[in-house]
């Protein structure tokens, strides 16, 4: 037993025993360095001797092998080559094992001479052993006195050696065992300043929800008053009559497409033959693909110069058709027509304009609204969700800590011998 270290009781029996003491966290690594410091000082006046005692055991050493060394391990009488073996392995011992032992083994001052010392120890054990292995028959056929004294000395340095660990053993569980108080408190800390972060978070948040159901009230309220207003309705039935006039917009506008649908052969060849300039090509070319947005009264002429000139040209041949005569009858046809096509897109514009000018209502502002109201309840959704992660995750933390700081307590019983409650 080791400073009175030996089998504790168990935490159940100190529970079972004592009153837990309450402590808090910030109280705890105090409590435990100064745990910590008695050890390593006890620990360390421990080594001292045993320090001493290892010293003596090498000093053994070097006495024994100075014996070995001016002995002749009764070689006289042997074969010469074996002597020559013996000397060998002789001189390799004493040698190696004079190397490991020479030096003075440092004084202890510090817990960290503790664990030098013991992994020292342990090399010089090893190395020794190392040395041993190769001349072990030598050692045991020819100097059986000197390799029993030396595995007697040997066995007490490894009995020494093992106390050492001991106490090594000891220091590192304590140290293992506030590294994880440590860990754990830094736990309980942390995720307390952490949930104060969130629940601060979450404060603000509410309050952003809170001016958030207010701008949706508003802006509910403004909807409803702009679409409950005689210009809203009226607005209404004037969007209704200009959808019907896009229905007539599409009617004329097909009723246009298939005139031109007739025309659109010798059209199309002409493209490809035609000597017109630049913009009475591009008219042309603008034509053949949708004429409704092509003829206007800006570009009424150009059109019929460019129809007159397809007619020229089937007449004279160089636009091939089927039927000649029909094709220019068509085309005349479709000439004679563009009045009647102005007509129908100038009323229906004018119609159009007419109803347009009758709008009283800003459709921009209740639509800006709407886009207000929408973005406002997504985001209101948004910051509602944020809150319900938040609040997960603060109960999530919320439910470990009992556990954490029931490890803290059942550790710091094992480690101190005593009940602990956190507070």
């Amino acid at each position: 037993m080791v400073f009175g270290w030996g089998k504790k009781r168990s935490t159940d029996a100190i529970e079972s025993t004592q009153l837990a003491k309450q402590i808090s966290l910030d109280k705890i690594e105090g409590i435990l360095q100064e745990k910590k410091d008695n050890m390593s000082n006890e620990i360390i006046e421990k080594s001292k001797s045993i320090r001493d005692k290892i010293e003596t055991d090498r000093k053994k050493i070097i006495q024994l092998f100075s014996q070995f060394e001016s002995d002749d391990l009764g070689t006289h009488d042997v074969d010469k080559h074996l002597k020559i073996i013996i000397e060998r392995g002789k001189n390799a011992v004493i040698s190696g094992v004079r190397k490991e032992t020479t030096k003075k083994l440092d004084e202890i001052k510090k817990y960290q001479d503790v664990v030098n010392l013991n992994s020292e120890v342990a090399q010089l054990l090893k190395r020794i052993g190392d040395i041993l292995g190769p001349n072990s028959r030598v050692m045991h056929v020819f100097a059986r006195k000197y390799a029993d004294k030396l595995k007697e000395i040997l066995a007490d340095i490894t009995k020494t050696k093992a106390e050492l660990q001991k106490l090594v053993n000891e220091y590192d569980k304590l140290d293992f065992g506030i590294s994880n108080i440590s860990e754990w408190s830094k736990k309980i800390i942390d995720s307390k300043k952490d949930n104060e972060v969130k629940n601060n978070i979450i404060v603000n948040t509410k309050v952003e929800i809170q001016n958030s159901n207010r701008t949706i009230q508003s802006l509910e309220e403004d909807i409803k008053n702009l679409k409950s207003s005689n210009i809203y309705i009226e607005f209404l039935n004037i969007k209704k009559e200009l959808e019907s006039l896009e229905v007539e917009k599409d009617r004329i506008k097909h009723e246009m497409d298939f005139q031109f649908s007739k025309i659109s052969r010798p059209l199309g060849k002409y493209s490809y033959v035609s000597s017109l300039e630049k913009p009475l090509k591009l008219v042309m070319e603008k034509m053949n693909e949708n004429p409704y947005d092509v003829i206007t009264n800006e570009t009424k002429n150009a059109v019929i110069e460019v129809l007159q000139a397809v007619i020229k040209s089937v007449v004279a041949g160089n636009v091939s058709v089927k039927d000649t005569d029909k094709s220019v009858e068509q085309i005349e046809e479709t000439i004679t027509r563009l009045d009647e096509f102005l007509k129908l897109k100038n009323d229906l514009a004018n119609n159009k304009d007419a109803l347009e000018h009758k709008i009283q209502f800003n459709s921009k502002d209740l639509e800006e609204k709407e886009k207000n109201f929408t973005r406002t309840k997504e985001r209101k959704a948004q910051l509602e969700s944020e809150i319900a992660n938040l609040e997960n995750q603060i109960n999530e933390t919320t439910k470990l800590k009992p556990q954490i700081a029931k490890n803290i307590e059942s550790k710091l019983s094992e480690i101190l011998g005593t009940k602990f409650t956190i507070t």
